[in-house]
């Protein structure tokens, strides 16, 4: 029987990133977590109604990593970047909330 390895780092969430994922499920949005998979992927699948959107959850004054750029710059559909709750809720707002 083998050990198992370690994943090759541990991805870290930003300290808002509860209160963003858990504040969007309260107002009503589904709310996929993808946070674990990291590799440019955004922290969050956030959807209501017809609206899907990928939302990349930052603390104030970070920047996209070079694989998060990479996704955002190639990959279909709505991509936001929030660093708060207020945030996250006002740009969906403005895109319709899929409703």
């Amino acid at each position: 029987m083998t050990a198992r390895r370690p994943p090759a780092y541990a991805r870290k969430t930003d300290r808002n990133h509860t209160e963003i994922r858990d504040g969007l499920r309260q107002c009503g949005y589904q709310v996929t977590d993808m946070s674990a998979i990291g590799k440019g992927i955004p922290d969050l699948l956030v959807g209501k109604c017809r609206l899907r959107c990928w939302v990349e959850v930052k603390m104030p004054g970070e920047k996209l990593t070079e694989a998060e750029r990479v996704f955002f710059d190639h990959a279909p559909g709505c991509k936001i970047v929030v660093t708060s709750l207020e945030g996250a809720l006002e740009q969906l707002r403005d895109l319709g909330d899929g409703e």
